[in-house]
């Protein structure tokens, strides 16, 4: 590749994060009008038939996926209080597209770093916050032949759980094809100023596929999150979806503790998709390309600015789930990473 057109690319992708921090200014009124607690907007449940406090127990197939052989297998999970045929529906394609990511999936990443240290009377007071922005995308042509789902759990919340295995193989000349679309990110800021720390982040996952006959079936979900506050927003096929917000709560078949049971107040594909996607942005930082280190003279103290970016293709391997202390961890791999920008 020729430098005009990797400055020409480079030049694409910054606009494109441009675009991506007015669009969190747009929501960020709506964002602390939903969560500031002024107006009640509890929701109650209206599918659920026999509420219950007790954790749902999840098959073990859920924590290791992989237990069935080898290929690519994929979870997926609806939003509570669906009813049950739509939330299936929804299921199966939030883990097509997560299969999908799991052949091959390209991998976006961008990080500023900055620094401020001003001197004040015999002490020098340091500011830090970095911004990263990731994203990873699939796409491709499939046919019904290709997935097979293996087994099913619906949660005492009316979620439908389901394990799907995608063989890319697995097509014959008279099947027909149609495109499947997954395309995950995540925007996280953190900040320090004067000894006092601040997070927020957006973690969001679109997934589409338009069948033989036309038909275009979409899920989107929106987590956003900053210190105790957080918002969720999901949709199904251009319907907003509404749950109550509620003391979720799981466990495994073998837990032996209290701390192997996992809350959520968002449901289990909330907490599932946000922790995926955060530990995938975390394990993407050893790869990162740096572009520019500036530093900055001021009168007060120095601002250095640090910026990385990184483009590559590569394959999502999860290898396994579990739950401690009250969260989910992702045991997963980004494998074969090969740059495809410099």
């Amino acid at each position: 590749m020729n430098w005009k057109a990797g400055f020409t690319l480079i030049l694409l992708f910054f606009i494109g994060i441009n675009a991506y921090a007015q669009d969190k200014e747009r929501f960020q009124k709506i964002f602390e009008k939903e969560t500031s607690g002024e107006t009640d907007n509890q929701k109650r449940f209206k599918n659920v038939s026999r509420l219950s406090y007790y954790p749902d127990t999840l098959p073990s197939w859920f924590f290791n996926p992989h237990a069935n052989g080898m290929g690519y297998y994929a979870i997926g999970v609806s939003d509570p209080d669906m009813v049950l045929d739509e939330a299936k529906e929804q299921a199966i394609i939030r883990a097509k597209s997560i299969a999908l990511l799991n052949e091959e999936c390209k991998i976006q990443y961008f990080k500023d770093i900055y620094t401020d240290a001003k001197e004040v009377q015999r002490y020098t007071n340091l500011n830090e916050r970095f911004d990263i922005y990731f994203k990873l995308t699939a796409k491709r042509k499939v046919s019904d032949a290709m997935f097979a789902v293996l087994d099913t759990h619906v949660t005492r919340y009316n979620e439908f759980v389901v394990l799907v295995s995608y063989n890319p193989q697995r097509v014959n000349e008279s099947d027909t094809l149609y495109p499947l679309m997954a395309n995950a990110s995540a925007f996280f800021v953190s900040a320090s100023y004067d000894g006092a720390e601040d997070n927020q982040a957006e973690y969001e996952m679109k997934n589409y596929l338009l069948t033989p006959d036309q038909k275009v079936t979409g899920a989107e979900f929106l987590f956003r999150e900053k210190g105790n506050k957080f918002l969720s927003v999901s949709s199904f096929n251009g319907e907003q979806l509404e749950y109550p917000a509620f003391p979720y709560s799981y466990t495994s078949p073998d837990a032996t503790s209290r701390n192997q049971v996992l809350v959520t107040y968002n449901g289990l594909w909330s907490i599932l998709s946000r922790q995926m996607l955060f530990t995938l942005m975390l394990n993407t930082q050893p790869y990162s390309v740096k572009l520019k280190n500036v530093d900055q003279q001021y009168s007060s103290g120095v601002t250095r600015l640090a910026r990385e970016i990184a483009s590559f293709s590569s394959t999502l391997e999860i290898n396994g789930i579990k739950f401690v202390n009250d969260t989910l961890k992702f045991d997963l791999n980004l494998k074969g990473q090969t740059n495809s920008m410099w």
